[in-house]
């Protein structure tokens, strides 16, 4: 099948050219970095051009082709008044080639790499899911589109990712089962390379913005050394390096997920907490500017609020951390700054303007989708079952080993005595113990000691990296303490934290892998100076790069076999009946109704809204229950009603249920076959059932209207 080198090319410069119409904006606002805000454009390209697609289409045009078209030239438009308005914009053009030249290789590394796993399969992940809604967006003229797996409804997720994905397909014209194996190179090229920014615009230094990136976007926990070591005494050692499995690094802690970036993009879900990574190291980058100015103008603030507000469709669990990190940053900057009496003044009055402007930006901006998607999400205290902390280490061990030491040294010399902090860990310790929260003894030191450091930092860098600490210091004490009620943890108690753990510790990844690629840099002459420091630094370094290695190698397969990005392509070894049944509904315009089996979880089913996005009766029970809490009556009768349409024998009943869901076609497929055996009642009536399909014993009717 080959490597699809042709989409690779078009899917490049589709990010290319959105950079470049976005890239006079991204200059104007990045006026306090070191590389004039060039870094930027790229992603800030994609987030105003699915701002405008998605405003437009809930506004009332036709999403299409045309309206994506339109959109990325009114963001061209825009950067125009600005070039023609301004002084000439600054751009070192040595950077903006050693920039492209990372990112190129970034993109086209990884899109080989998902070449040798790129099946969008339906176990142990989300792919289904992500190709429904993708598929969903490519078949409606209106946003939000129909939901897949609850026909008539509309999608109730959080769901702007998926349009960047639609609307790069919209101008490319790449094939969806293609361009889904594409969008996660995309997302790691413009993940690992905005994190680069961050370490180079606070380091000024090339190398240690690739450190940052690395930290970020590649390394691994210490539990991809552990398995390397268990493999090394085991025999078999090459075959069992070449399988070496990339999943329990992303499940230390029992019963939650633990991702971070590398194991998100490895495995190749597109989902919405991959997505967003690329848009959380965006604001980062965009506070990084407003930091280091004394003075934010209003334009700063809007798009501020902009991207902020961005997460909330994006990726919600992301929206409340950034929002507290925005009024952190806005705040502190007005400390910071040394001023006269009346200059304080009237600075904290601008600085809570400053804060209720892009809190109310950020909202307001995405009114429409507040109106259509009620989030019901109660906060709850962990009864029981915190984190051990063996499994927290071997998760954060190494950041926290550059971030101690860090912390440590800023306190020094902010004078606190050492009897006052012994006598403080001493005390938490002994509280730990009796609350059974392991974590307060590394966490709750570290908190007090950041906090007091800050409190008397002059140094914005070093500030700006304190901050970051310290949420991710607090996302951590979240998740002991608290954890955000779903679907998962009704159902079943013992995984009440999977979700919590899963979205929050991602968002704890990045800003302490911000913080340690800093801090490397920071104690750069230590690595030749303090030779026991530096050699624990350098094994641990050697450590969480282990996992990147064996865990691509074992993703990838050892990179045996015949390399394709076409996600599909398995479909039709493996399932070659379904596979022709898919290619014939893709001729299907519109968005009629598909009734098929209802879903099973990590099954082989729901195949044919998962590769056309039509709409079917009923999706995963589970998964819609989790987006529409209150809705078990409603699903559970679906369910049964899909269930009851297939097996009845009693065609007045059938037709009555057809009419209820406006059913325009029935598939009996592979999972149907498996469920229900035969098609019964539809074969019997064919007055009533046209047969429209056959291959093999897969069978398409049309419902007669």
């Amino acid at each position: 099948m080959g490597m699809n080198f042709f989409d690779i090319t078009i899917w490049w410069l589709a990010l290319e050219i959105t950079g470049l119409c976005a890239l006079p904006i991204a200059l104007y606002f990045g006026l306090n970095l070191k590389d004039g805000g060039y870094s930027m454009s790229k992603p800030l390209g994609l987030l105003l051009l699915t701002y405008f697609t998605w405003v437009f289409s809930v506004g009332g045009l036709e999403y299409s082709a045309f309206l994506v078209i339109f959109s990325l030239a009114l963001l061209a438009g825009i950067s125009v008044i600005i070039i023609r308005g301004k002084a000439p914009l600054r751009i070192e053009k040595s950077y903006v080639v050693k920039f492209e030249l990372l990112f190129f290789l970034a993109f086209v590394i990884f899109a080989i790499i998902r070449a040798y796993s790129p099946e969008i399969y339906w176990t142990g992940g989300e792919k289904f899911m992500d190709m429904s809604f993708i598929n969903a967006f490519l078949r409606t003229a209106h946003i939000p589109p129909s939901d897949p797996w609850m026909s008539g409804e509309s999608i109730q997720y959080y769901y702007l990712g998926y349009l960047i994905v639609a609307n790069l397909i919209k101008i490319t014209g790449v094939s969806p089962s293609i361009a889904f194996n594409l969008a996660t190179p995309a997302f790691f090229a413009l993940s690992l390379m905005t994190a680069f920014a961050i370490g180079y615009n606070l380091t000024e230094r090339i190398g240690y913005g690739l450190v940052t990136a690395f930290f970020v976007a590649i390394a691994g926990n210490l539990v991809g050394f552990l398995q390397l070591m268990d493999i090394l005494i085991k025999e078999n050692v090459i075959n069992n390096l070449l399988d070496f499995n990339y999943w329990p690094s992303s499940r230390v802690i029992p019963d939650t997920i633990n991702e971070f970036p590398f194991f998100s993009f490895l495995q190749g879900d597109v989902h919405a907490h991959m997505i967003s990574i690329t848009f959380q190291l965006l604001i980062i980058l965009f506070l990084l500017n407003v930091f280091r100015s004394s003075k934010t103008d209003a334009m700063s603030l809007f798009f501020l609020g902009l991207s902020l507000g961005f997460l909330y469709p994006l990726n919600t669990w992301d929206y409340p951390v950034y929002l507290f990190l925005v009024i952190i940053v806005i705040a502190l900057n007005f400390l910071i700054s040394e001023k006269s009496a009346i200059d304080q003044g009237n600075s904290m009055i601008r600085t809570i303007i400053s804060i209720i402007a892009v809190l109310a930006i950020s909202f307001l901006l995405y009114l429409p989708y507040h109106f259509s998607y009620k989030i019901e999400r109660a906060i709850s205290i962990v009864p029981s079952g915190r984190t051990s902390l063996i499994y927290y280490l071997a998760i954060f061990g190494f950041f926290l080993f550059l971030i101690f030491r860090f912390i440590i040294l800023k306190s020094k010399r902010s004078g606190i005595s050492p009897k006052y902090l012994i006598a403080g860990i001493f005390l938490v310790f002994m509280l730990s113990a009796l609350m059974k929260f392991e974590l307060l003894v590394l966490l709750f030191p570290l908190l007090v000691l950041a906090i007091f450091s800050i409190l008397k930092e002059k140094d914005r860098d070093h500030a700006f990296v304190l901050i970051l600490i310290i949420i991710g210091i607090f996302i951590s004490l979240f998740c002991e303490l608290f954890y955000i009620q779903d679907a998962l943890g009704t159902g079943n108690a013992a995984f009440i934290r999977l979700n919590t753990i899963f979205k929050l510790y991602l968002q704890n990844w990045i800003l302490w892998g911000i913080a340690s690629g800093y801090i490397v840099f920071h104690f750069r002459d230590s690595f030749y100076q303090k030779r026991t420091w530096s050699v624990v630094a350098a094994l641990l370094i050697l450590m969480v790069s282990v996992y990147p290695v064996f865990a691509t190698i074992g993703r990838s397969g050892g990179f045996r076999g015949e390399p394709t990005l076409d996600g599909e392509a398995y479909v039709k070894k493996e399932h070659p009946q379904d596979y022709m049944a898919i290619q014939w509904f893709k001729n299907i315009t519109g968005e009629p109704i598909v009734l098929q089996a209802p879903g099973e979880l990590y099954k082989w089913n729901t195949v044919i809204t998962a590769f056309t996005g039509l709409p079917a009766v009923s999706g995963l029970a589970g998964h819609e229950l989790d987006w529409r809490p209150g809705s078990q009556e409603k699903i559970d009768t679906r369910f049964s009603d899909v269930n009851r349409m297939y097996t009845s024998l009693n065609l007045d009943e059938v037709n009555e249920l057809l009419k209820k869901y406006s059913v325009s076609y029935i598939y009996f497929g592979e999972a149907e076959g498996r469920k229900y055996s035969s098609p019964g009642l539809f074969d019997a009536h064919p007055e009533r059932f046209v047969k429209v399909f056959e291959y093999g014993d897969v069978v398409v009717y049309r419902v007669k209207k």
